[in-house]
């Protein structure tokens, strides 16, 4: 248990990370293709689309580009007014928007039907980012892929044991992204476009870790580490 309640916030990280490829793999998967987490594809697809004169099609993609920055402002405002709430309000909001995606049919505009997923990711990528102080995505793989090389590379270069367990963050992070989308992959297969809701699952233990349960033992924990006396203590 003591275990769990020291390592509480980079179980969070992987815990979301597993989200983002589970979603990811729905994404991409179900609703035509489309990329779900990121904007670089959206933004590219929005002018091509007005260059090929799809202005249906582009005037999604900038309706999606404007909900996704408003997700991101809204991840970062209201933690500054709602700071003790500001897990289980990106968690709540994750599960609204999955039980929606879920019962969009097969049949709708995949752009449309991406929208939640898009404004999920959005919130979720402001909100979980920092797992022991390194800016890592739980949506995308593309930075953690650059910092994994690099803090692997470092450590074998200088022996820094402090690269060591950067680098272990980082690729971490890219397994269990990977699970998630193996275990979209089935999810999907198998229930379709229900299939993301076997997200809830991740979402309640990402409920757990941040339980006051789970908050009352890290203090009780820290607070008894800090009063044992230090090897250096001079007697």
């Amino acid at each position: 248990m003591n275990w769990l309640i020291r390592h509480k916030r980079i179980l969070l990280h992987f815990n979301m990370a597993f989200i983002g490829g589970l979603t990811g793999a729905y994404a991409i998967l179900v609703r035509g293709g489309n990329f779900g987490a990121a904007q670089t594809m959206n933004l590219i697809e929005m002018v091509l689309d007005f260059a090929d004169l799809k202005f249906y099609d582009a005037l999604i993609r900038v309706g999606i580009f404007i909900g996704y920055g408003i997700a991101i402002v809204a991840a970062f405002l209201i933690p500054l007014y709602l700071p003790k709430y500001k897990y289980y309000i990106a968690l709540i909001f994750e599960a609204l928007c999955i039980a929606i995606s879920g019962l969009i049919p097969l049949s709708a505009n995949p752009l449309l039907a991406l929208f939640p997923v898009f404004i999920l990711n959005a919130y979720q990528w402001q909100t979980f980012t920092d797992p022991d102080c390194y800016n890592s995505s739980t949506i995308f793989s593309t930075n953690n892929y650059k910092q994994t090389l690099l803090s692997w590379t470092k450590y074998i270069k200088e022996k820094d044991l402090a690269q060591k367990r950067r680098a272990w963050i980082f690729t971490d992070t890219l397994i269990f992204f990977h699970i998630g989308v193996l275990f979209g992959y089935y999810a999907v297969k198998f229930l379709s476009e229900k299939g993301i809701w076997l997200t809830f699952l991740p979402i309640m233990t990402a409920l757990i870790l941040v339980s006051p349960v789970f908050e009352y033992h890290t203090i009780t924990v820290e607070s008894k580490s800090s009063s044992l006396p230090s090897r250096n203590t001079v007697k």
